[in-house]
């Protein structure tokens, strides 16, 4: 086991409140040795149906904030943002950048009994790239891959609304024709999709497996790092939005309170409000 001195730094970002359903299994896989430095864009939520280049640019400011941060690694806690980089851009990064969609498509293919079929659930934008698709794809024991937008689902969970007449309505009506066909597995392909999955798990048929993206980033980070000591692992939340908003969802999810910094973005900079 290494101890470190200095806990490790890692960088974790998404659209809004989604990627604390990653963080959450990050600080289970790492009690001790790493601060995380959590990035909500909650001023610009939904990622899933903006244009592209926009995205990209959104995404090379929260990637600058960072490395004035003095980040070690970058976790993408966002399927949209992790489809719309390219292998190159991620490769060419100064510190290792952990795709979302990259284990999770490696440890399906690997374990899936052949003749499975998958579903994919996840935003317009990761929809539309189909870098799910494309991947799973490679793997001849998949027979069938199927994929599904479903817009309505990250701006009902952004509202705090996780249970209830309204997300039974809403996901019943966008899994209608996934549960028709009863996949195999079915992939949570938006980190904000966990908040309501038992009224997923209500919606589809029994034979279907639940795949949580989370679980696979977290290998892969624990196979970097390794065993670590060090200080109680900690987090900073950095948030775009309304500080005070993002608070309460901390408390309602983790039940307690944390260290919310609000930041400026201006000039397509993004920086920490004095």
């Amino acid at each position: 086991m290494k101890v470190l001195k200095d806990n490790l730094k890692i960088g974790v970002f998404d659209s809004g409140i989604g990627g604390l359903t990653v963080l959450k299994k990050l600080l289970q896989g790492f009690p001790r040795g790493v601060d995380f430095f959590y990035f909500a864009d909650t001023a610009r939520v939904p990622y899933g149906s903006k244009p592209i280049e926009t995205l990209r640019g959104y995404i090379g400011e929260i990637f600058d904030f960072f490395f004035q941060l003095g980040i070690d690694a970058i976790v993408t806690a966002c399927n949209t943002s992790d489809s719309v980089l390219s292998q190159r851009e991620k490769q060419n990064l100064p510190v290792p950048y952990f795709s979302i969609i990259d284990p999770t498509v490696r440890t399906l293919g690997s374990i899936a009994p052949k003749g499975s079929e998958v579903s994919v659930i996840a935003t317009s934008n990761t929809v539309r790239r189909s870098l799910y698709l494309r991947k799973l794809f490679r793997y001849e024991n998949l027979r069938r891959i199927t994929q599904k937008a479903c817009p309505l689902f990250v701006p009902i969970i952004e509202e705090g609304i996780w249970e209830g007449e309204i997300v039974d309505a809403v996901v019943s009506y966008y899994l209608a024709e996934i549960n028709r066909m009863e996949p195999d597995y079915l992939i949570l392909g938006c980190t904000h999709y966990p908040f309501i999955r038992k009224v997923i798990e209500s919606s589809i048929s029994r034979k279907t497996l639940l795949i949580d993206p989370a679980d696979f980033i977290l290998v892969d980070l624990i196979n970097w790092i390794g065993e670590i000591d060090g200080e109680e692992s900690r987090v900073t939340y950095y948030v775009s939005g309304n500080p005070e908003s993002f608070q309460r969802v901390l408390k309602r999810y983790f039940q307690r309170e944390g260290d919310v910094v609000p930041v400026d973005l201006v000039n397509e900079r993004i920086t920490v409000k004095r």
